[in-house]
């Protein structure tokens, strides 16, 4: 028989091995409730960052439609929907909305679907590459990139080009869904694209008007081929002293324009397409909401026709404010 001593070593080791155990186990569980815990909240978050992104959106719209009934003959950089300091906190958090309107700048389904040859926007177009120094193919490729047909034109490429490619695709053979797809193209390049997502965009409608009071200097200054960007910046500086143009032909006679022979033929001062770039937080968690609005021109009525999440974009309020802070730094250095 064993000596009492050593039974009860043995007994102590076993207890000591059960107080091991239970301790990995009840640590793995307290790390597993905690991970738990923690992703719910995170996921609560979330879904309070969004929904309180979906109350900007829902206010966007408010904004504009009570635009309309104010004014509804018009729309300019004046109005409260174009303010640059809509910032709105609440417990925990804020919403920051920023609305754009994309009547501002040259629809590109407007040049896919149009008669190129005869096109006043395919001119505007060619100026404007010209002016900044883009490759005049990526013109051809959008082309072939758009329509149905298997001819290649003189810049452009068709499918053996893309399907060639080391990740291929097809063309899609119909008008874009968003501007991020020129991207695609065999002659786009980043800054390329960079260049032109800030005088185009993609409206799901044909025809619809370029509106002066909301135009960049950039988009002002290929309504004629002789007109400078100092003359564009000039415009902008004579419309917001007038807190924007009433008609059309009040634009056309400012003395920037004078004996430039610009058409009044695709401007308007009144627009239906906008975009409104939400961003809200809550707590630990941020999201980005990107809303199209369509607003009908007779009615003022409201339709959301599409909607982007996550889509990471610059409110203007920011970059401001980042570079108020820059140079503040500079002077105390």
């Amino acid at each position: 028989m064993r000596p009492k001593h050593s039974q009860a070593g043995i007994a102590l080791m076993i207890v000591l091995l059960v107080v091991t155990i239970a301790t990995v186990l009840s640590t793995a569980i307290a790390k597993n409730q905690s991970r738990t815990i923690g992703t719910a909240s995170s996921y609560f978050d979330r879904a309070q960052a969004y929904y309180f992104a979906r109350g900007g959106e829902t206010f966007a719209r408010q904004l504009l439609f009570r635009d309309f009934k104010e004014q509804p003959e018009r729309d300019d950089l004046t109005e409260e929907w174009a303010a640059l300091d809509l910032v709105f906190e609440y417990e925990g958090g804020e919403v920051q909305i920023y609305i754009e309107d994309l009547q501002g700048r040259f629809n590109l389904n407007q040049f896919v679907a149009g008669d190129q040859r005869t096109s006043l926007l395919s001119e505007k177009l060619s100026l404007m590459t010209a002016q900044i120094g883009l490759d005049p193919a990526w013109m051809d490729d959008l082309l072939d990139y758009t329509d149905i047909d298997g001819e290649v034109r003189l810049g452009g490429a068709e499918d053996y080009f893309y399907l060639g490619l080391d990740q291929p695709f097809r063309t899609s053979g119909q008008p874009l869904q968003d501007l991020s797809e020129i991207r695609m193209l065999r002659s786009m390049s980043s800054e390329g694209y960079a260049r032109l997502s800030e005088v185009l965009t993609v409206t799901p409608a044909m025809g619809s008007s370029l509106n002066v009071n909301t135009a960049p200097a950039m988009v002002l200054q290929t309504l004629a081929s002789d007109l400078s960007l100092e003359q564009a910046n000039a415009l902008i500086d004579r419309r917001t002293t007038a807190e924007g143009f009433d008609t059309v032909q009040a634009f056309l006679q400012q003395p920037e324009l004078a004996g430039l022979a610009v058409k009044a033929e695709g401007l308007g001062v009144q627009s239906s397409f906008f975009k409104a770039n939400i961003k809200a937080r809550y707590e630990n968690q941020t999201l980005y909401l990107t809303s199209f609005i369509y607003r009908e021109p007779t009615t003022g009525e409201m339709t959301v026709y599409k909607r982007i999440n996550n889509a990471r974009f610059t409110i203007p309020l920011e970059v401001s404010e980042a570079e108020q802070g820059q140079d503040q730094e500079t002077n105390g250095a």
